[in-house]
């Protein structure tokens, strides 16, 4: 007997000086970025029947009588509860809210590991990697759209070597991107003189007068406005729209008590490569129109003519149709003239806040030529919408509400941002942000058939079953939270309330042995 219960106390030492190792690593991982606490599960091992068998009790039931041959360790399981998630100066470092893990490939042989600790920063070779050098896994973006694509692969921004003031660096860049679209909102006062006349074609009297000679062609113009514009390479340029009122005592066939603008689309003669328009009295000049508005100021519809080459007003035809923002509006051709001597031709939509899901103009004149004085020869925008926003004539002095264009120069990185759906954004010196990457996380169907594999790593194990991958904020994972990290689920005090009872067990199992070993010796000095 004293054997035995000599054994069971052993087993209970061996189990619970296990159960103070596991208590002992959560509480030295009490600080560790994404720690998973454990928890030891204990089980009772084999049993022996008694000699005396089996009986019925005086009730009827059976009883067997058996006796315990002590504990043992059942299992040591990881506890994957969310935990707390403290705040961080870097935006690398990347919590998890919710569901899911971040995956990491070791670069020498290609393994891929699961985790939550998401203290990640850049290497030299723009990788996004853990400490221990392991590259963060996620797809590919296509930078136009914005959408992930491709297969999972390592993190990495898109870095090239570049000349930056003379000084070679390694960088992420921002192509350039050439200007398509322009949108100019006006008010345009509604007293002003009309400054630019032509008795016998007011409506296009700043073409008439218009010559690229002069320092300033259209200067006389009572409201002009001007943007920045950009080609191909990038390369600014100085694009100006003037407004003159057209004389009402010159115009014909006004329907509805309508006034009219002209307006003349402009850029320095010397930056005009147009083939046609280079060298003559004509270039710099892109686009001319009228703007149609109601008696209270509103504007109605417009009008846009635009020439292959130049020439009189039978070379001015009503401009094409361009989709801007899935609506039409007019059109003009431009061949910037860029820095390095290149001319490359662009196609550039004209938005005044009115436009037509149509991509037609409805009736008019076939040229400039033929509108003469008559408004009623001037072609129209069908099926017309007005923006919110759209240009106007009230009597309270002209101005220019907004204008935008959706070009850009190149740029350069200048930081990075992580969205809550894992996209990594770059910010760059040219105000525009791209989308270069997005996170995959990782769920298995067994998260408990993970292995520990040091380095707050875990590997997928058979008993881990399926993995599923997907990205953050879907339906099945959690979101990305940039500048925080997750801290140890180890609560503390639990653990030093689990510290006291496994040292009181521990210490019960060593009475047990030397109790035991007392009834023992007592045995032996029997037959003394």
């Amino acid at each position: 007997m004293a054997f035995s219960s000599m054994y069971i106390g052993a087993t209970g030492v061996k189990a619970y000086s296990d159960g103070m190792q596991v208590v002992g690593n959560n509480l030295a991982n009490v600080n560790t970025v994404g720690y998973r606490k454990a928890d030891i599960h204990f089980n009772s091992l084999m049993y022996s029947q008694m000699a005396t068998g089996s009986h019925r009790s005086t009730g009827g039931v059976m009883e067997s009588s058996q006796m315990g041959k002590g504990v043992g360790v059942a299992a040591v399981l990881a506890d994957f509860r969310q935990s707390a998630l403290e705040s961080s100066n870097e935006v690398t470092d990347l919590a998890i809210q919710g569901k899911g893990f971040f995956g990491v490939a070791d670069p020498d042989n290609s393994g891929v590991f699961y985790t939550r600790a998401g203290n990640f920063r850049f290497d030299r070779e723009g990788y996004l990697v853990n400490p221990a050098g392991y590259r963060l896994q996620g797809y590919g973006v296509d930078r136009e759209t914005g959408q992930a694509n491709g297969a999972i692969g390592s993190v990495q921004l898109p870095m090239e070597d570049v000349v930056v003031d003379g000084q070679n660096i390694r960088t992420v860049v921002s192509p350039p991107r050439a200007t398509s679209s322009v949108s100019m909102i006006t008010n345009l006062d509604r007293t002003s003189p009309d400054s630019i006349t032509s008795s016998s074609n007011p409506f296009f009297a700043m073409l008439g007068s218009y010559d690229a000679s002069d320092e300033d062609p259209l200067g006389r113009a009572p409201y002009t406005s001007s943007i920045k514009v950009y080609d191909e390479n990038g390369d600014p340029h100085q694009l100006t729209v003037s407004f003159d009122p057209v004389n009402e005592n010159g115009v014909s066939n006004a329907s509805g008590g309508n006034t009219f603008w002209e307006y003349a689309v402009t850029v320095p003669a010397s930056e005009d490569g147009r083939a046609g328009f280079q060298g003559t009295s004509q270039a710099g000049l892109l686009a001319v129109g009228t703007l149609s508005f109601g008696p209270g100021g509103s504007l109605v519809n417009m009008s846009a003519y635009t020439a292959d080459a130049a020439g009189t007003l039978s070379n001015w035809a009503p401009a094409d149709m361009g989709l801007v923002q899935s609506n039409g509006v007019p059109t003009f051709d431009v061949a910037f003239i860029s820095s390095n001597g290149s001319t490359a031709a662009q196609t550039v939509g004209l938005d005044f806040g009115v436009s037509t899901s149509t991509l037609n103009w409805s009736g008019g004149a076939s040229n400039a030529a033929f509108v003469g004085n008559n408004a009623a020869a001037l072609p129209e925008m069908s099926d017309t919408s007005l923006g919110v926003n759209n240009t106007s004539s009230f009597p309270d002095g002209s101005r220019t509400k907004f204008a935008t264009q959706d070009g850009y120069t190149q740029g350069y990185l200048r930081d990075i941002s992580i969205s809550r759906d894992g996209f990594v954004e770059g910010n760059f010196s040219n105000g525009e942000t791209e989308r270069l990457a997005q996170l995959t996380l990782y769920r298995f169907q067994n998260d408990f058939g993970l292995r520990r594999e040091g380095g707050n790593l875990f590997s997928a194990s058979q008993d881990a079953g399926t993995i599923l991958t997907g990205t953050p904020d879907s339906e099945a994972f959690g979101t990305t939270n940039q500048n925080s990290l997750e801290m140890s689920n180890t609560d503390m005090a639990q653990e030093f309330a689990d510290m006291i009872l496994t040292q009181r067990s521990f210490q019960s199992n060593t009475k047990v042995i030397t109790t035991s070993d007392s009834i023992l010796n007592t045995t032996i000095n029997i037959k003394k």
